[in-house]
């Protein structure tokens, strides 16, 4: 028992820290989820072809990868607070145009922006949090920040039975939740990470430091896109109802936050590469059954949707992990959005690729398609293990201290109108 007690207080205190991160995160995801699936369903009952429907849906995906590759270059100028605060205002305005008009193209454009600002959002918070770890304790920071991701999207999902006779509500609702997400991000005591240096990062340079990651970030996009934008339309094709469509969505999300603590505390005991390549294979062998056993309902429905989602959403903070083992801080913000890139290329590839296929095939496309997609990962992952070994990465790398209880509000660094002026103000001292 006192030992017991004793890791509670050395998880408390590496976390509490990075609550305000935390709880930003969740209201953020609450915001998100509702979005992602209430354009889905709207988009169907307005008898929207199921291929036009994801490739509509697709665009927000298309604008991730613009974003990191464009919107680093903001963050580096003028800050992670600024950046975030003025990212998120702007995708909190673009959800309310949904409600004006209802046509496939005009969404399109919007997911479009949305899809850009939540990802330059998503490249300050990550790279963030990874300046405030090293590689002992960096998988379970990464799981608890996706338990918050996927405990804001079941939540979003449990909104979708909110009555909206009007057809507004529901998108006043969400960009109201972006705006509360400012709050803690903008107010936090941590100090933001000193982006006055920072070092260009490629995929070919990624590739060659983790290559794993890289292949699993886009399985992960492939997989995690599937559930969000095909799911309510594969649901609805079985014939589950609105409820047991909120439900079965609201189980898979709820699988994966579940999976997210035990798998990163696993992840930082050993090989990541392993820990990614076990959980493909689980998935590999059970998703074809669950065709079977979903539309029974009940009992049943939950444990599919359980079970889908455990090996579905573990897989991205893992890679995340895998690749700031081996990187140092002036990296990590074009690092992570090159990996927003990666999944992204596999969250707008696969609703196209997957909606082509239900729509010859039927709904079994949706669930064969995971077995697929971590089959190759698997296949991949165990002939790169066995003829590329990796010793000694989890070693600790050169990483300032998380400080284990809240400083100022902004750092000396942030004092200034922007890091760019410090940075000059730094040089012009050394020079004289």
């Amino acid at each position: 028992m006192p030992d017991f007690v004793g890791k509670l207080k050395a998880v408390k205190k590496l976390l509490s820290p990075l609550a305000a991160f935390f709880v930003g995160t969740f209201i953020m995801y609450i915001a998100n989820g509702l979005n992602s699936s209430i354009l889905a369903v709207r988009l169907n009952e307005a008898h929207t072809p199921t291929f036009y429907t994801g490739l509509v849906l697709s665009c927000y995906y298309l604008a991730y990868i613009v974003s990191s590759l464009t919107s680093s270059h903001i963050i580096n100028k003028v800050g992670h607070v600024r950046a975030f605060a003025g990212y998120i205002s702007i995708l909190s305005s673009l959800v309310l145009l949904h409600a004006l008009y209802l046509d496939p193209w005009f969404w399109a454009v919007l997911r479009f922006g949305e899809g850009y600002c939540l990802a330059a959002g998503l490249m300050c918070i990550e790279s963030w949090l990874n300046t405030c770890s090293n590689n002992q304790n960096r998988g379970t920071i990464m799981s608890v920040y996706m338990v918050m991701t996927y405990c804001g999207m079941a939540s979003g999902q449990l909104l979708l039975n909110i009555p909206d006779t009007s057809g507004f509500l529901l998108f006043i609702l969400i960009s109201v939740c972006y705006s509360w997400a400012l709050v803690p991000v903008s107010l936090t005591g941590q100090p933001t990470p000193a982006m006055a240096h920072h070092k260009h990062m490629s995929l070919f340079k990624i590739y060659k430091i983790a290559p794993m990651s890289v292949v699993g970030c886009i399985i992960s996009g492939v997989l995690v896109s599937n559930v969000y934008t095909l799911g309510p339309v594969y649901a609805e094709q079985i014939g589950l109802d609105l409820y047991d469509t909120s439900v079965f969505l609201f189980f898979c999300i709820m699988g994966g936050m579940l999976a997210q603590i035990p798998v990163g505390r696993l992840s930082d005991k050993f090989d990541r590469r392993f820990v990614m390549m076990w959980l493909c294979g689980g998935l590999f062998l059970i998703a074809p059954w669950l065709q079977f056993f979903i539309d029974d309902g009940g009992i049943m429905l939950t444990l599919c949707a359980l079970l889908l989602g455990a090996g579905t959403f573990v897989i991205y903070p893992i890679c995340i992990s895998h690749l700031n083992d081996k990187i140092t801080d002036d990296e990590r913000v074009e690092a992570s959005g090159m990996l927003i890139l990666l999944q992204s290329i596999g969250m707008m590839s696969g609703p196209i690729i997957i909606s082509y296929f239900m729509q010859l095939w039927g709904p079994i496309v949706f669930v064969l398609a995971f077995s697929f997609f971590s089959g190759i990962f698997v296949l991949y992952a165990f002939k790169h293990i066995v003829f590329r070994p990796l010793p000694g990465y989890l070693e600790v790398t050169k990483t300032d201290p998380m400080p284990a209880s809240p400083t100022r509000i902004f750092s000396k660094l942030a004092q200034k109108d922007s890091i760019i002026d410090k940075a000059k103000e730094l040089f012009s001292e050394k020079k004289h």
